[in-house]
């Protein structure tokens, strides 16, 4: 058994000698990665990366959850984004198109990061927008898709009460796009709480500048966009989604439509 424990003990001394790095203090690794300025390449800790992703994040997110949120660290290239950042936080219909969106925001040059949930509401928004900020991840744009839940299970008042004080949370100094909702009239989300809930939203929209209404609901009603079980929109309509948003944003940011 002595001969193999000096072996190991020599072994070590010659790794040292042909000057492979040892781990950085309060390191298990180091990770190589592209820089946000341009330069050809720098050496990331691995819990600088881990700080990128939200460490509360259910590990179990079934078909209701998306993965967890990443705050990359590379941003994108390319206008009318040209690399800023911008959080996409919303309900089932941000998981079911977010896919398509993520690669239509990217190719427009925006550096995105999507929190979404299915069945939830604006209380849940509010969540994660405290938590962005507890991260240091709340960017200069928010989109905001929510609202078709909280017809079902929040009063009238609550509702209103909840959307002016989740754009007060946002902040002022923010760009918010607000998806408004489209519904398919059946017994669960009926047109008329779609009517209510978009006519709250252009009241709130009046009162606050850097609010802009996404018209979601005009803009699939003239489409016709279909649902896939009377929420949920087919495979078309969740592109169609992915593409109005991205545009919406590219406008409001003083670019372009696709």
């Amino acid at each position: 058994m002595a001969p193999r424990r000096t072996f190991v003990v020599i072994l070590a001394v010659c790794i040292g000698i042909v000057g492979i790095p040892a781990a950085a203090p309060g390191a298990s690794s180091l990770v190589r990665n592209a820089t946000l300025s341009g330069q050809s390449s720098t050496y990331v800790p691995m819990a600088e990366l881990a700080k990128r992703r939200d460490p509360r994040w259910p590990t179990r997110i079934g078909w209701q959850g998306c993965p967890t949120p990443i705050w990359p660290t590379k941003l994108q290239e390319g206008s009318p984004g040209n690399g800023r950042r911008v959080l996409v936080v919303g309900d089932s219909l941000v998981r079911e198109s977010r896919t398509k969106l993520m690669t239509l925001l990217k190719q427009s040059g925006w550096t995105p990061t999507v929190r979404c949930w299915g069945g939830k509401r604006l209380d849940w928004v509010s969540d994660q927008i405290s938590r962005a900020k507890k991260l240091d991840q709340l960017p200069k744009t928010v989109i905001v898709v929510v609202g078709t839940n909280d017809m079902r299970w929040m009063s009238r008042p609550k509702t209103k009460a909840r959307m002016r004080e989740l754009v007060k949370q946002i902040g002022p100094r923010r760009e918010i796009l607000w998806v408004n909702t489209y519904s398919s009239g059946g017994d669960r989300f009926t047109r008329p709480k779609e009517r209510w809930f978009n006519r709250q939203l252009r009241k709130v929209a009046r009162e606050h500048d850097n609010l802009t209404i996404v018209n979601w609901s005009g803009i699939a009603r003239a489409r016709g966009v279909r649902f896939e079980d009377g929420l949920h929109y087919r495979p078309k309509g969740r592109r169609i989604m992915a593409e109005v948003i991205t545009d919406a944003l590219n406008q409001a940011q003083g670019g372009t439509e696709r």
